[in-house]
């Protein structure tokens, strides 16, 4: 609380000095990111050029300063590739703090891993799971019970970017009546939700 009273007394001081000298305090738009991995985070201020960062960039600053009492908007205008990005006290006016300073932060989404579920009969023909039983697993603790009466299906669990990704068949369907089997599988994450590692489960 002391430090926080002391920077302001300092910085009215400095404003009050400025004005008596027929000029202005100037404050640069600056801050921290976190958790930035790729290229493409373009960040944009009210009346400035839009300021692209680099990949992996922990901090930016515009390359312009504004005055005490203007206000300033630091808004993502476009976030890295692969991410989302925001900005946390990212609005006010230069000179209610000792300084400006805003934080970007980006996260990685995840998607989530699916398909469609058949059944092919001994007469060739293709109908619904009407079964039970059935389980699905991704990697070594991602499970999912196949509903009954179930065409789709999509595990709970989120998969981040360039994650891979592994589905394959822990319990078959109660009863031996069928044998299921994943198709498309094993495979790395992208930036969507993937829906085609479909499951066909063929009568005996």
């Amino acid at each position: 609380m002391k430090l926080s009273v002391l920077r302001h007394s300092l910085l009215l001081a400095l404003v009050m000095g400025l004005s008596a000298c027929g000029g202005k305090a100037t404050f640069p738009v600056e801050g921290k990111i976190v958790n930035l991995k790729y290229s493409g985070l373009v960040l944009s201020n009210v009346g400035m050029q839009n300021l692209p960062v680099d990949a992996k960039a922990t901090s930016f600053r515009f390359p312009n300063t504004i005055e005490y009492g203007v206000p300033y908007d630091v808004k993502v205008e476009t976030s890295s590739l692969h991410q989302s990005c925001t900005p946390d006290n990212g609005k006010d006016s230069a000179g209610r703090q000792a300084a400006i300073s805003v934080t970007i932060t980006c996260k990685d989404p995840g998607y989530a891993l699916g398909g469609a579920v058949k059944v092919i009969g001994t007469d060739g023909v293709v109908r619904p799971y009407t079964g039970t039983g059935l389980v699905l697993i991704n990697g070594s603790s991602d499970k999912l019970t196949m509903p009954k009466d179930a065409t789709s299906y999509k595990f709970t669990g989120i998969i981040p970017y360039l994650t891979s990704y592994g589905v394959s068949v822990f319990q078959q369907p109660d009863g031996g009546t069928h044998v299921c089997t994943v198709e498309r599988g094993i495979g790395e994450m992208g930036d969507a939700d993937i829906t085609n590692i479909d499951v066909t489960c063929r009568q005996k």
